[in-house]
């Protein structure tokens, strides 16, 4: 946040009327406006952030996690073009082989070509369908 910057932000706050003649009353005794009086209460508000300890622990672990991943965004930039990607994960054959069979076994009372719930059918041509496209006579 900058306090450079010049442009105002308009906020609008919604107070009760209890508040809202509070204010006014100290505006005009202090002989400034209700803005001012806004401003004032912020800047207090700002500052007694900045002295709460349990506030600054959470603004140093949330720099501490950006910082943390500005430098794994830095090292994915640098290693974009210099390193070799790894190889793919090696599968054990048997263990591969066993979610096969298992896929296959739990469709045990399934006829013959039919596909078990979820898995989709292959792109081969429809039952009634010749080899050439042509429907069949049935």
């Amino acid at each position: 946040m900058s306090e450079s910057s010049n442009r105002e932000v308009t906020l609008a706050i919604r107070i009760d009327t209890a508040r809202h003649t509070q204010l006014t009353w100290i505006a005009e005794l202090r002989g400034t406006s209700l803005k001012v009086e806004c401003l004032l209460a912020v800047d207090a508000w700002i500052e007694a952030a900045k002295n709460d300890p349990d506030l600054m622990a959470r603004a140093n672990a949330a720099r501490a996690a950006i910082e943390e991943e500005a430098r794994a965004r830095q090292a994915a930039i640098n290693n974009l073009f210099t390193e070799t990607p790894l190889p793919p994960p090696v599968v054990d054959d048997e263990s591969a082989t066993d979610s096969m069979t298992d896929a296959s076994d739990s469709g045990g009372d399934m006829a013959e070509g039919e596909q078990p719930p979820g898995s989709r059918r292959g792109r081969g041509r429809r039952s009634g369908q010749r080899p050439d496209g042509e429907p069949t006579d049935s």
